[in-house]
């Protein structure tokens, strides 16, 4: 009569390690938000290469146009705060993040003919890859590898921001980088190498 109060306690036990170990595997990761996040970034950065319109020019103040962190904080500015409110709904940002994308944007202006050529491509992680230097000098080749190592430091501070930002834990932050990875490759103009999540290299 005795017995199945010597087993309650190893059954509380064995419910407590199950209830523990659900809550290690079904961490929350906001996936949806991430894309979001990536998705604008990489349209933005992408979308440094076109030169705006003299006619659109004109219909914004003249401190839109010029470059720069000044160019920046002014066009926050115009964007106003209902607007500022509304992209939070959907994406993360704060100064770091912001800053990144500066960094990989206007580097980005410098990799355009590199892209071009074949000579560096976008790997399935996230990062760029010099693919390949024939047809460069030395002082060339210098200056991509010097770029593409710049770049790729500035993507992953940004992805390890973006988890900080979200409150992600470490082991998340590749998911993270899958998730620009995805971005960085579907929206890359055609003829642009991009590498398939099996590791082969194509052009787009």
């Amino acid at each position: 009569m005795q017995k199945p109060a010597h087993r309650f306690p190893f059954i509380v036990l064995a419910v407590l390690v199950v209830l523990t170990a659900c809550v290690t595997v079904n961490i929350y990761f906001p996936a949806a938000k991430v894309e979001k996040t990536a998705e604008k970034i990489v349209d933005e950065v992408y979308q440094e290469k076109k030169d705006t319109p003299p006619a659109e020019q004109k219909g914004k103040p003249s401190s839109m146009i010029d470059g720069g962190l000044l160019g920046g904080l002014t066009r926050l500015a115009w964007l106003g705060p209902a607007t500022a409110h509304a992209e939070d709904a959907t994406t993360v940002s704060n100064a770091g993040i912001r800053a990144l994308k500066e960094q990989i944007g206007q580097r980005h202006q410098e990799l355009l003919p590199f892209y071009k050529q074949g000579q560096v491509g976008i790997t399935k992680d996230g990062f760029l890859e010099v693919r390949i230097t024939s047809g460069l000098g030395l002082p060339q080749v210098a200056t991509l590898k010097r770029l593409v190592d710049a770049d790729n430091a500035a993507r992953r501070q940004l992805y390890e921001e973006v988890g900080k930002a979200l409150n992600l834990q470490p082991d998340q932050i590749s998911q993270v980088r899958q998730i620009f990875a995805k971005q960085w490759r579907e929206k890359a103009q055609a003829g642009w190498p991009v590498q398939a999540d099996d590791g082969k290299w194509s052009t787009k």
